[in-house]
């Protein structure tokens, strides 16, 4: 194995995204031999600041025809056929749909291309997963134009709200899940929602706090064997019921129970390459069901796993060299997985190590330009956006009026 891994190492690793699982997939891959290029629309972001990093291709956008003919120049000056790992939604869509173009230049393993679209899609993969036995809340699906209460009349209150295709999420046309309480607040937000994205799905809520949500992290090779996986906890969602992990640690005594869940999800749709699946216990059975999978792609917490001795990124790698998976190793202290040092701490086992997932004294920069830099800047808008808003008193004669109450 050794010398296999000799022979591959010049192999490299081209990261596409400027997120925190982008930067995880680096820190991950560090210190293996491996050059690690990034591909993004700036250098000033975590990734492309990460002292880990040979080169950076800077590209339009990352996503379309901009991010095909940005991959395809940097693989013209990479010394070897490089392993692509993406970390968005939009790349994978860009990926699978020119994969013809990118599959001489790199190497990646995807599930069939509709398939993926598929599972990529709420709607048609509440389908997939009623056809597969794998256990989904009760949904509706609502597309512009129909009823929205006729719709939801046989759903039992509250509901999740959510646009049918993530696309219309990440291009700012609509909200990513709303809960709902009432009949008309339902039909309110289905119809607002219905604008931007056309086509949404209506969930029952699944009844549990933010630390019952779990997730298995993957990565299957060509043959759809599972090399590597890991199952995890989030403890903190942002915002809260509906949101991307803010605090996460691993499945504990659940792990088990998981990982057969994942195995069933893998199996019914032939998966390979990197995903996963979100999953929620619903406090009343114990139940695992599915909120929803992400395909083709690393997740917002991935790190996590290496964090906790499963290098999922470096699995990925060995895979598609041809090498044998790595065994997980022991990650000693317990681990935890924060996207933020603003998010509150809950309460954690003794001895638990919390890490950031931007700030790293080993690599200081991502960190340093996130807190100082975004945060400080987003703060900043948000309070300016707050004073646009405020309504001024009207002025009459020259001086301010004062409400009276009637």
């Amino acid at each position: 194995m050794a010398a296999g891994r000799t022979q591959q190492q010049r192999v490299p690793v081209v990261v596409v995204g400027e997120s925190l699982n982008a930067l995880g997939i680096l820190r991950s891959l560090a210190g293996r031999g491996i050059a690690l290029h990034v591909v993004a629309t700036t250098r000033w972001c975590g990734p492309g600041l990460s002292r880990h990093v040979a080169s950076i291709e800077i590209v339009p956008a990352l996503d379309g025809r901009a991010l095909v003919d940005g991959l395809k120049s940097l693989a013209r000056r990479l010394a070897d056929r490089a392993v692509l790992m993406l970390c968005g939604d939009r790349q994978v869509d860009a990926v699978n749909d020119h994969r013809d173009e990118l599959a001489p230049l790199f190497r990646f393993t995807l599930p069939a291309a509709e398939l993926l679209r598929t599972l990529a899609n709420k709607a048609s993969f509440q389908q997939f997963a009623l056809g597969h036995g794998l256990d989904v809340p009760r949904t509706a699906v609502i597309e512009a134009g129909q009823p929205v209460g006729a719709a939801m009349r046989a759903l039992t209150l509250p509901l999740v709200l959510k646009p049918a295709d993530k696309a219309q999420v990440l291009s700012g046309h609509a909200e990513r899940a709303v809960r709902v309480q009432t009949r008309a607040e339902a039909e309110a937000v289905a119809a607002r929602m219905l604008a931007g994205a056309g086509r949404i799905v209506a969930q029952e809520w699944i009844v549990g706090a933010d630390s019952d949500i779990y997730f298995a992290l993957f990565v299957c090779d060509e043959e759809s064997r599972v090399v590597g996986m890991f199952c995890g906890r989030k403890l903190v969602c942002d915002p809260p019921g509906v949101g991307s992990t803010a605090i996460c640690v691993d499945a504990g005594e659940h792990s088990a129970a998981l990982a057969r869940e994942a195995l069933r999800f893998i199996q019914a749709s032939g998966y390979r390459g990197i995903g996963s699946v979100e999953y929620k216990r619903d406090r009343r059975s114990g139940r695992f069901v599915i909120v929803e999978p992400t395909v083709g792609r690393s997740d917002w917490q991935e790190e996590i796993a290496t964090q906790c001795g499963v290098n999922l990124p470096l699995q990925a790698w060995l895979a598609e060299c041809g090498l044998p998976p790595e065994p997980p190793r022991a990650s000693g202290a317990p681990q935890a997985w924060s996207a933020s040092l603003f998010h509150p701490r809950p309460p954690l086992p003794e001895g638990t190590r919390l890490r950031d997932g931007y700030l790293r004294l080993s690599d200081p920069l991502p960190g340093l330009h996130h807190y100082v830099v975004e945060e400080l800047w987003r703060r900043a808008r948000r309070r300016l956006a707050r004073a646009l808003h405020r309504t001024p008193r009207p002025v009459v004669e020259g001086v301010v009026a004062h409400k009276v109450r009637p």
